[in-house]
């Protein structure tokens, strides 16, 4: 939790994440990306090759934001974050 929380405040600083008390699924704050759900949705399956949970399947309030499933060795979750930020950066400078 504390690799993926320090990445992402350091390397992807518009996805924020929602640190659980007592789990590996982990949400992420996607807000402040300024994307619609469709657009967010398409960014992590097309552009992060990521296949994680949308944050509307657990209602409305779940809006600008994607559930990540972190119980997994380490170099595979530095790969996904790795993927992540190349696709972050791309999109990032793009607007």
């Amino acid at each position: 939790m504390n690799y993926l929380d320090k990445f992402l405040k350091e390397q992807t600083p518009k996805i924020k994440a929602i640190i659980p008390q007592a789990s590996y699924l982990v949400f992420l704050d996607c807000r402040e990306m300024g994307l619609s759900h469709e657009q967010l949705v398409n960014f992590f399956v097309n552009q992060c090759g990521l296949a994680l949970n949308e944050g509307t399947t657990f209602g409305k309030e779940g809006e600008g934001f994607m559930r990540m499933n972190i119980g997994c060795p380490r170099p595979t979750l530095e790969k996904v974050l790795q993927q992540l930020k190349l696709a972050y950066d791309k999109q990032m400078s793009d607007k």
